[in-house]
């Protein structure tokens, strides 16, 4: 990790996924079936 981003060894950027928006209220998509906020939003 350097400056807030992660790198693969050689140095390349990490490609960041970019998935669908997750509201506060919804289901986290971890499936842990609590909601976002309370999970991994928290």
């Amino acid at each position: 990790r350097l400056d807030g981003r992660w790198y693969y060894l050689d140095g390349v950027e990490t490609p960041v996924q970019a998935g669908p928006k997750v509201g506060r209220n919804d289901p986290c998509p971890c499936g842990s079936g609590k909601k976002y906020k309370k999970c991994c939003g928290g």
